[in-house]
């Protein structure tokens, strides 16, 4: 029993429409030249991607259109505005995953090829060794192109890949596993000795085990087990060969402790649903547990009559090497873009030809040079001026937050922006009033809360007293079981309801003492600012803060033109910024390339052209970028001044500050009503939880409550029958 990789399906695409539009657009060239070409490229796509995997030129087909797609990217960038769709294939009927990315088109025809080259391994006969053999070297092929996968296309959209990229890991860990398998097989075949065998084994059991290490939830659990399951039977195959190779040598009690280990194993493989498994694969774990249990049979007895060997612990045991005997092995059409022309004639193909298509396309160089432009540019705008600009940025913003601007300043006449913020979100949320009226809603549900236990527990204790009373009027006649025996689940339920409700009491009483304490500052936050404003204590003029009064006025006013300057200068190198990177996006050097393109062939195709042959071009064009690099000198040097003239109109504010009772006081006030609103937040959330776990306790309560009634409502009329029946006493209702 084998797995192969499931066959990864496309969309149906035309490749003519775009290429055509690009090599017009971009490359300035007549692209009725390369009609044939693309459409020889669509039917190549078309016929290698939609015909059965045991078609005679399946493979081949799928190598010639991967090896075209290769030349094709030295021809055009990765992306030229094509929806490349393919569907995941453990789920071919969700929406397909769409892309504009050669390489994603590179990406999942090589997990095509993969699942081909996966499909033919487990065709392969294993009668022979030569069916291993090749079985052997598909799955290594298989595991190869993805491995190519991995290394060298997938991190150009991997940010972008749906999941069967993400299980690239997972399927070489298979391939490879089952390649190994083979391996093991001809060993088997082959009668090698015992220990080689065991080694074998041991690695494939590895290899499963990675396979199931780097499983994801989209791959099916009958893998999983089938996984799972060969990985414990290879580990028990590579102890029972080591329990051979024991024999061999003359240690019993090994061979005993390895025939244990082994059964151990296929003990935890008979736990697995056997239904997910091949009949086939059972067979062979039925056959070795029969091997094993012989053995261990004929070898304890002898043990324990002949040879009376210590049997050693598991833990005592050498571990079993590793034999690594399997690779992935990457295709040759993959290792070498020409092999395909190697391939053998095939007559009347259109799609078999013997040429690159699009090898007449105009040199790359000059798209390569307009990449190397678009790179210096990037580095003028994002490194030169952009990182500067990011540097001012970071001393603006720790210059505002070592010095606590703007607050320290508001915080001296008016309110700093994020007491503002708070005061309006407390007043956006019902302020105080809001607190109280949640808080007067939760001890009304709570009271209804014991409320519904003690009319609960009433219901009860008045069906006893009822029955008490019957029970004493008739004497042996009333024989039916006491309320108290039938009631105890109620009683208990009832109990633990009272319990919970008692604990939440307590927590609410914690919640109305934070408002008790923190009720004043809070209703000072629910009041206008004006009204904050006057609250708080202010600075004024008289005899003993006079001067301070002033020379704080003064400084304050100084203060805040240089800072309302120092923003300024932040706002111009954003627009600034902004208006660079606009120039940026509109800066195209394609048409100057071009023409110093043909100013070096002569319009001839025969001259080979370099990136760096266009230098001159480069330079004249970043020469633009020149003013913003002036203008930037200019601001950094702005800033610095209004910074230092800042510093020391800010040590008189802090000296003033320091010695001004009042004003630490309002700094306090401040900082109190800062506190108030974490408080106000805090203890809103305890509400609105307090709230939900009263409305669904209530639910839970009165469901309590209900049975409670039902079951005095039904011991009552089951009363009233019995009396009835007495036949001898008035009916009590």
């Amino acid at each position: 029993m084998l797995l192969s990789i499931p066959l990864k399906n496309t969309c149906r695409l035309q490749w003519t429409p775009t290429l055509l539009e690009y090599i017009s657009i971009m490359y300035a060239e007549d692209a009725k030249k390369y009609e044939e070409d693309c459409k020889i490229l669509d039917s190549l796509r078309n016929r290698s991607l939609f015909q059965p995997f045991d078609a005679p030129f399946a493979l081949e087909d799928l190598s010639i259109y991967y090896n075209q797609l290769t030349f094709l990217g030295s021809r055009f960038p990765a992306h030229i505005n094509l929806n490349i769709g393919w569907f995941s294939i453990f789920q071919p009927q969700d929406k397909p995953e769409i892309m504009t990315n050669l390489n994603y088109e590179k990406a999942c025809v090589l997990f095509r090829i993969a699942g081909v080259y996966s499909e033919l391994g487990c065709l392969q006969s294993w009668i022979s060794t030569e069916g291993t053999r090749k079985s052997c070297h598909l799955f290594q092929n298989a595991a190869g192109c993805l491995s190519f996968v991995k290394s060298d296309l997938l991190s150009d959209f991997q940010a972008k890949s749906h999941q069967d990229f993400d299980m690239i890991d997972a399927f070489i860990a298979l391939m490879m596993a089952q390649a190994h398998e083979c391996v093991w097989k001809k060993a088997i075949m082959e009668h090698m000795k015992h220990g080689t065998v065991a080694r074998l084994a041991m690695k494939v059991s590895d290899l499963y085990n990675t396979f199931l290490f780097n499983i994801s939830s989209n791959i099916p659990t009958t893998w999983k087990v089938y996984a799972d399951t060969k990985s414990k039977y290879f580990k028990a195959v590579a102890h029972y060969q080591k329990a051979n190779e024991a024999i061999s040598s003359g240690r019993y009690g090994e061979e005993i402790a390895r025939l244990h280990i082994a059964e151990s194993f296929l003990a935890n493989i008979k736990s697995q649903d056997s239904l997910l498994l091949h009949k086939s694969f059972l067979d062979q774990i039925t056959t070795l547990d029969q091997a094993i249990q012989q053995d261990l049979l004929r070898a304890e007895k002898d043990n324990d009559i002949v040879y009376m060997e210590t049997v050693p612990e598991s833990n005592q045991l050498a571990p079993i090497l590793r034999s690594d005997m399997v690779k992935p092995i990457i295709p040759s059409f993959i290792s070498d873009s020409s092999y395909w022309l190697t391939l053998p004639d095939r007559p009347n193909d259109d799609c078999f030809i013997r040429r690159p298509l699009f090898e007449n396309l105009v040199p790359f160089a000059v798209h390569q040079a307009a990449s190397i432009y678009s790179d210096k540019k990037d580095y003028i705008v994002k490194v030169e001026i952009g990182k500067k600009i990011h540097e001012l940025d970071a001393i603006y913003q720790k210059f505002l937050e070592d010095h606590n601007l703007p607050y320290a300043l508001d915080s001296i006449d008016t309110l700093p922006e994020t007491l503002r913020n708070y005061a309006e979100e407390v007043q956006h949320e019902g302020g105080m009033q809001s607190l109280q009226d949640m808080l007067q809603n939760v001890q009304k549900m709570s009271l209804k809360a014991i409320d519904l236990i003690n009319e609960g527990f009433n219901a009860l204790e008045k069906e006893n007293e009822y029955n008490v009373t019957l029970s004493k009027q008739y004497g042996k006649l009333w024989s039916r079981p006491s309320s108290q025996t039938l009631s105890q689940n109620l009683l208990t339920l009832g109990s633990k309801y009272y319990d919970t409700v008692q604990a939440a009491q307590k927590a609410d009483h914690i919640v109305q003492a934070k408002i008790n304490n923190w009720g004043k500052a809070i209703s000072m936050l629910s009041k206008p600012e004006s009204e904050i404003i006057q609250h708080l204590p202010n600075i004024k003029p008289n005899e003993e803060y006079d001067d301070d009064y002033t020379t704080m006025k003064i400084l304050l006013t100084h203060l805040r033109d240089k800072l309302q300057l120092l923003e300024k200068t932040f706002q111009e190198r954003k627009n600034l910024q902004n208006e660079m990177v606009e120039y940026a996006k509109q800066d195209d050097i394609s048409q100057a390339l071009l023409t110093k393109a043909n100013e070096l062939t002569n319009g001839s195709f025969l001259v080979k052209l370099e990136p760096e042959q266009f230098s001159t071009e480069f330079d004249k064009h970043s020469q633009a970028y020149q003013p913003f690099q002036t203008k930037i000198q200019v601001n950094t040097d702005h800033q610095a001044d209004i910074i230092n003239t800042m510093i020391g109109l800010l040590n008189q504010f802090s000296f003033i500050k320091e010695n001004n009772n009042v004003l630490k006081k309002r700094e306090k006030a401040i900082v109190n009503l800062e506190s108030a609103f974490t408080r106000f937040k805090e203890i809103r959330t305890n509400l609105v939880e307090g709230i939900k776990f009263y409305s669904h306790y209530i639910d839970i309560l009165s469901q309590f409550r209900n049975e409670c009634v039902s079951f005095e409502l039904s011991r009552r009329l089951e009363a009233i029958d019995i009396v009835g029946n007495t036949n001898h006493a008035p009916m009590l209702l």
